[in-house]
């Protein structure tokens, strides 16, 4: 493999990248969760009150983790 090439792939952006493709999966895992509370809220008429905001708050680091990955392969594309 050439210099250029690996330096590229040990770049620190994509190292970064690798992470946010890490998180993703993280936060598949909490709309998971959450699918499961709404399923019991559903089948019980109940739910806690940290539902909700738990939900709202989710959601919020999706979009701000959606957007760095958007900065950071704008970056890579450079």
């Amino acid at each position: 493999m050439p210099a250029a090439e690996a330096s590229r792939v040990d770049s620190p952006q994509l190292q970064a990248l690798g992470e946010f493709i890490r998180a993703a999966g993280l936060v598949r895992r909490i709309g998971v969760n959450l699918n499961q509370a709404v399923a019991r809220l559903n089948a019980t008429g109940q739910h806690s009150g940290d539902l909700l905001p738990y939900a709202a708050e989710s959601l919020r680091r999706v979009h701000l983790l959606d957007q760095a990955a958007d900065e950071l392969r704008r970056q890579l594309r450079q």
